[in-house]
């Protein structure tokens, strides 16, 4: 409700507002100068690209297999970037704001990778070698630190680049910290009070090198990166009623993944170009959890090794108004688990404990892109995925599944910075591999079995935007999308002899809503000179039926509401900028919905501001406040003694952690030219 009426507040706000005089672009490209961003003061390419009018950003999904769906709507000098191990944001981050010529918008071309609009950086060409050094530093009232140091290089030929980056550092989880964890009767009745620590801290290091050069009349890009991470915990909590005790507890996973690419695209002159990718990617983990209580130590281990093999074959051309792309992937994955428990030392046995998938996945793809006028652009689409998947160890099963997902999109401007998008699709989900195997994190009381007969969600998805563009600067995004979704992957019960676990299931069908707003605001025109608000809302409201109790319910982990602005003040005659962030999380929960428990999370309003001054042109201080409000992360568990739905609640476990509010300062230090 509170979001839709921000956005109706905003529609009728811009719709008085005279719309952007610079009309749409013949071949669907609006070319952004490094000017258009100069008042506000960007320090990297991150920073132009929140500033685009009409765009948002979107990283993609690391997590899905393969390479459709997994990249964002970002490219890079006309490519676009493919590494999973490092995130768009990471990437535009590291790129300079004095080194990018222009930002292109890009609509309605060849190969659009499943998105309305990309944006393309591009950087000024010169031979050069530049650099930028960062570090920062970062305290919690609590002690906890946040440091970070890193090291980005540029060399830059007559025709060839390479990028080498490096970063070492230690993250805070901020659903993590310090507080309480207390359980009560239903009605109330305290059992047990006690005070909580939860830190969860992730120590990280990361190198990446990304080289691209002509060759044999065409393109080649290859690209390395490895990276590992350990998140850590050491739980302690502090028992005061009914009696005074003492539990400890840690938490532990380490990640080690690396991948490496090549690419390689050509053109073929009237016959359009051809475009290659290879990719080789390996990651461990090693998961531990461990509690310790006077009545025992109880202790598990997840151990996965998981490799994953891409390779892609795209054919793009253009033949005046017709855009036309086709193509195959295959994909060979493969994941092996080994999972563990102890209750005091006794063994307990795991459905699907040891256990190995592979996957062999083949996906074709066409799509058709025409521009019937001007104002008027329509994309047709399909793409087809058969796949094997083959477990062995504790389960074995062979399973075959084949998939077409057709694609319509239509934009059509029916006034100068005015867009309107329609969008009608089918989606299929990639399985999580995780999920067929068991993980246990004893801290958090999660017992997760794997289950060897989930099979990936479907979608039927309708999408409609509305785009306006007002001043110069300024845009509102309206998005209407409903979600028809068959095989909901969600919570069901396995058993494993005389005993229950909770697993990833299918639970029949469902729906989701969702309404969006994405607002930005120059305020010059209102009086306001250099004051700059950003503001997004997020809708979501889903159902489906419950297979414990018969109700209907949302979907677990959807959020039923969230919000996010950002008010910035530029002072380019004092090289200054000072800033504020608020996030409203009070109505967003997001409830797990477990065969013996409910487990509804959510956070308070976050507030955060910054300041930040170039003293010179090469040099950047940031000084900032994250979490001022000290907001609470809740998670509050209603769990029953049996089955939910068969057995009334039996207990009521509310957990409140924070970390304190955290204060740091960030120095960046440009090198023009080494």
């Amino acid at each position: 409700m509170r979001a839709s009426l921000v956005s109706s507040l905003a529609a009728l706000l811009v719709i008085a507002l005279p719309a952007m005089a610079q009309p749409p672009s013949p071949d669907g490209i609006t070319n952004y100068p490094a000017a258009f961003f100069q008042e506000n003061q960007p320090a990297t390419a991150y920073d132009m690209v929140a500033l685009l009018p009409g765009f948002r950003l979107q990283s993609g999904d690391s997590g899905i297999r393969g390479f459709s769906g997994t990249v964002g709507n970002v490219l890079i000098d006309g490519q676009l970037p493919t590494s999973k191990q490092e995130d768009i944001e990471q990437v535009l981050q590291r790129i300079s704001a004095s080194t990018v010529e222009r930002i292109e918008l890009i609509r309605a071309a060849a190969d659009m990778h499943g998105y309305a609009i990309l944006a393309n950086v591009v950087r000024i060409r010169s031979v050069s070698l530049q650099g930028r050094a960062e570090a920062e530093g970062a305290r919690t009232h609590f002690g906890t630190s946040a440091d970070r140091l890193a090291l980005h290089l540029t060399r830059q030929g007559l025709v060839s680049v390479l990028d080498i980056s490096a970063s070492w550092g230690r993250a805070i989880n901020d659903n993590h910290g310090f507080g309480t964890r207390n359980r009560f009767l239903p009605n109330g009745t305290p059992v047990r009070l006690a005070g909580y620590d939860f830190p969860e801290l992730k120590n990280f290091a990361d190198l990446s090198a990304n080289y691209r050069q002509p060759l044999w009349g065409g393109d080649l890009g290859l690209g390395l990166a490895v990276k590992q991470e350990r998140a850590y915990s050491n739980v302690a909590e502090r028992i005061y009623f009914p009696a005074i005790a003492q539990n400890t507890g840690l938490e532990s996973d380490r990640v080690r993944n690396g991948e490496a690419r090549l690419e390689y695209q050509r053109p073929l002159g009237e016959w359009g170009q051809l475009q290659g990718f290879a990719v080789h990617r390996q990651e461990e983990q090693d998961e531990i959890s461990q509690t310790t209580t006077l009545s025992g130590t109880d202790r598990s281990r997840s151990r996965y090794n998981q490799r994953e093999d891409v390779g892609r074959l795209a054919w793009q051309m253009q033949d005046g108004a017709l855009k036309l792309e086709s193509g195959a992937e295959g994909t060979i994955n493969v994941l092996s688990s080994r999972s563990s428990l102890f209750l005091n030392g006794a063994p307990v046995v795991l459905p699907a404990a040891n256990l190995r998938v592979q996957e062999s996945r083949a996906e074709f793809f066409g799509t058709g892109t025409w521009r019937f006028s001007p104002v008027l652009v329509t994309e047709l689409g399909a793409r087809y995925e058969t796949s094997t998947l083959r477990q062995s160890g504790d389960s074995n099963l062979t399973k075959d599944l084949s998939f077409l997902k057709p694609r319509l999109l239509t934009t059509f401007d029916p006034l100068p910075g005015n867009q309107i998008r329609f969008l009608v699709e089918r989606q299929v989900g990639q399985l999580n591999f995780r999920n067929f195997a068991s993980s246990t994190s004893l801290n958090s009381n999660v017992v997760s079995a794997g289950n060897k007969n989930l099979e990936p969600e479907r979608s039927w998805i309708v999408s409609l935007v509305w785009e306006r563009h007002f001043w110069e600067r300024g845009s509102l995004v309206l998005e209407a999308r409903q979600e028809h979704i068959s095989k909901v992957v969600d919570h069901v019960p396995v058993f494993a002899g005389p005993q229950v676990f909770d697993a990833i299931g299918n639970i029949g069908s469902g729906r989701r809503d969702i309404g969006q707003a994405n607002l930005i605001v120059p305020m010059d025109e209102l009086g306001l000179p250099g004051v700059t608000v950003k503001a997004d809302a997020t809708v979501r409201y889903s159902r489906v039926r419950d297979p414990a109790t018969g109700l209907l319910r949302y979907i677990s982990g959807d959020t039923p509401f969230g919000t996010h602005a950002e008010v910035t003040y530029d002072l380019p005659q004092y090289n200054l900028r000072l800033g504020a962030t608020y996030h409203d999380h009070a109505q967003t929960r997001e409830i797990e919905y477990r065969i013996d428990e409910t487990s509804a999370s959510f956070h308070q309003v976050k507030l955060g501001a910054f300041i930040e001054h170039k003293p010179t042109p090469d040099w950047t201080l940031r000084l900032y406040g994250e979490e001022l409000s000290q907001a609470n992360s809740f998670r509050d568990r209603i769990i029953y003694a049996g089955l939910r739905g068969s057995v009334p609640p039996s207990l009521i476990e509310r957990r409140a952690l924070n970390n304190g509010a955290l204060f740091g300062l960030r120095i960046q230090r440009e090198f023009p030219s080494l």
